[in-house]
């Protein structure tokens, strides 16, 4: 399947206004405002957020309200790619028990076995 999404990388497919929204919201918030886009833009925003690693998250969020086919169409093969690793990272988010915020660690224990 060839892309027929944008070839621009450096502009977002939402208003600056939207975007600060999406960055500012918690993931819940995003689900909520990211449905309420267009499938294509939806989808051009994911990838567009995916390509910046600080944006990583939020592409992958916005990327698991999306189609695989929509995805395929913004970035081709890596639309898929991006597809599956956001199904794959919402899955293991369903089954952790206990989430931990970004960039923290597990918990020590000072248990001498």
């Amino acid at each position: 399947m060839r892309p027929t999404g944008s070839t621009d990388l450096e502009t977002c497919p939402i208003p600056d206004d939207l975007l600060e929204r999406l960055l500012n919201a918690t993931l819940n918030a995003v689900t909520d405002v990211g449905s309420q886009l267009p499938e294509e833009q939806r989808a051009a925003l994911a990838v567009y957020c995916y390509r910046r690693s600080h944006l990583r998250r939020l592409g992958l969020s916005l990327a698991s309200l999306c189609s695989r086919q929509s995805l395929m169409m913004e970035a081709g093969h890596a639309g898929e790619l991006i597809h599956m690793q956001a199904n794959a990272t919402s899955q293991s988010a369903d089954n952790d028990a206990h989430p931990r915020a970004r960039g923290s660690r597990p918990p020590v224990s000072l248990h001498v076995v």
